[in-house]
């Protein structure tokens, strides 16, 4: 039987190799490496467990008048134009705490490293070798005995977007800035009656574009939290990589990193959350505190799936691919079920 993994395993390394011969011919032009780092969390030491956060950073090597664009401020398109810079050593400090790391495939880091901070917001320094100013993120260290946190989607649930229509998707993420973008009406106020003090966002976009959701979210007043997103390209198993399994290794990551705490689960009915996160609360019902979903139109379905019927209706007559059928009918007794079409209606239904 032949190799399945071996075309996208073929490709990672075929993209990995073209990174590194183009990063050496754009360093001769005097393009440097330039550190990107993404807000994320980490957890404060308590009963005497040490502490640790989550770096997420990515090395990208550009001009050194190009930070503009790897801070997502320029038009759409062209935080896409870049190359990144794979097996890199990299020093991060964060407070009086020093670690060096190496960069991975795709010039990432996505690290778990020891440190004891008390809980609040920090920031952390990431600096590469001959490379521009240091890279600069914000990370959020939770004490776990305040006992909730809140998991976020982020297209069409806090910001909208009608993804997959392809002609929509296309303009969003390539022609559209930042300062066009729509929140969803009430959902910062929503997000932020939830939050108690650790807020994650996880979505299916990649990376380039975070930096252009972070100042989304800070416009229009949502609460700061973590920003989890993935990777586009080809991986050792994937052509491309799966927004569905991307969300539920994150959410199990999560509960696994924070036992103690119970989740709020927020997404909306235009993609597969209802699925996941029923999924998740009918395997860690202990876990689940609440799932809040924001409920798309019949138009709004319509434009992101071409069809005027949810997902979660949907599967109620065709079973859904690696979900096993559930649906938001099978969260168990116990948990807090929200439905609303905005953030509005998700606050009436919370009360």
């Amino acid at each position: 039987m032949a190799d399945v993994s071996r075309g996208p395993n073929l490709a990672a390394s075929i993209e990995a190799s073209l990174e590194r011969r183009a990063a050496t011919v754009l360093a001769r032009r005097g393009w440097r490496p330039t550190p990107v780092v993404y807000d994320t969390y980490g957890r404060a030491a308590v009963d005497g467990e040490g502490g640790w956060i989550r770096l997420l950073c990515r090395v990208l090597v550009m001009p050194p008048t190009a930070r503009r664009s790897a801070e997502g401020r320029s038009r759409g398109f062209r935080r896409y134009l870049s190359v990144s810079a794979p097996d890199l050593p990299v020093r991060v400090r964060i407070g009086d705490t020093v670690h060096r790391v190496r960069t991975e495939p795709g010039g990432y880091l996505d690290v778990r490293l020891p440190v004891n901070l008390p809980a609040g917001q920090h920031e952390v320094h990431v600096e590469v070798p001959g490379g521009a100013d240091p890279g600069r993120g914000r990370v959020d260290v939770v004490d776990p005995a305040i006992g909730r946190g809140v998991v976020s989607d982020i297209d069409d649930t806090a910001m909208i977007t009608l993804l997959p229509s392809p002609l929509q998707a296309f303009w969003n993420t390539f022609v559209m800035q930042e300062g066009q973008r729509r929140p969803v009406p009430g959902m910062a106020t929503f997000l932020g009656r939830e939050n108690q003090g650790f807020i994650v966002y996880v979505s299916t976009g990649a990376w380039n574009y975070a930096p252009v959701i972070r100042h989304f979210l800070d416009r229009y007043e949502f609460p700061a939290g973590a920003l989890i997103l993935t990777d586009w390209g080809p991986s050792a198993q994937r052509w491309f990589r799966s927004g569905l399994e991307h969300k539920r290794t994150q959410l199990r990551r999560l509960r696994e990193e924070f036992p103690e705490l119970r989740w709020v689960l927020v997404g909306d009915d235009g993609q597969r959350d209802p699925g996941i996160y029923a999924e998740f609360a009918a395997e860690f019902p202990q876990a689940v505190d609440t799932v809040a979903i924001r409920t798309l139109t019949p138009a709004e379905h319509l434009l992101t799936a071409g069809t005027p019927l949810a997902p979660d209706e949907l599967a109620r007559r065709v079973p859904v691919v690696g979900l096993e059928g559930r649906d938001p009918a099978e969260i168990p007794d116990g948990v807090r079920q929200l439905r609303g079409g905005d953030g509005n209606a998700l606050v009436v239904a919370s009360l």
